[in-house]
């Protein structure tokens, strides 16, 4: 835009302001309702625990909430041992995800000693585990002849705490950095099995 274009349009534009101004209207402008005259000058506060539950909204699960044991064990090339969850709390909690699962043993000279399983690629989906209820993880694995874990670490899905079990299923094949591994974990599913 030139310099002469530029005060042309300035006042162009305070006409046709001017002109609005001016409407002459008889009937008083109408008012918001109250309810959207101002905005709130803080953030709303965050529903608590129990404020989630009476709108209908089920509380996450926690490491405090849920107490992980190692189940049944199916298959024989290629095995399922399930890792149920078990909802210690008084009030339903929801899981969804994966969670982890380490395998750990003996010093492996390639690996070291510890298996960290990847996921396998389906979609979890939210499951809602009511007190006292259960839901679980299926570990799918192949079995070894070199390397026997000690113990399986276990990590409820979007958790920190972790919690060490006995693995005494035997020996497992080490994939470690696979691109089709053989061992993985399954998403939280409902019951246990």
């Amino acid at each position: 835009m030139t310099a002469h274009r530029a005060p042309l349009l300035i006042g162009l534009l305070s006409a046709g302001l001017l002109v609005a101004g001016c409407g002459g209207a008889t009937e008083p402008a109408a008012q918001a309702p109250a309810a959207l005259s101002s905005a709130p000058t803080t953030a709303p506060p965050q529903p608590t625990e129990d404020a989630s539950r009476a709108a209908g909204q089920v509380a996450r699960c926690t490491s405090n909430t849920v107490q992980a044991s190692v189940g049944t064990t199916l298959g024989d090339s290629q095995k399922d041992t399930t890792i149920v969850w078990r909802n210690t709390s008084d009030a339903p909690c929801t899981m969804t995800g994966f969670g982890g699962v380490d395998l750990r043993g003996p010093d492996d000279p390639r690996f070291g000693p510890s298996y960290s399983l990847p996921r396998a690629g389906e979609e979890p989906t939210a499951v809602v585990v009511k007190p006292g209820g259960t839901a679980h993880t299926v570990i799918t694995w192949l079995p070894g002849d070199s390397w026997t874990p000690t113990d399986i670490v276990v990590t409820a899905p979007d958790e920190t705490t972790s919690t060490t079990l006995k693995w005494d299923q035997g020996p497992v094949s080490r994939q470690d950095g696979a691109t089709r591994p053989g061992t993985y974990i399954h998403p939280v599913a409902p019951g246990s099995v």
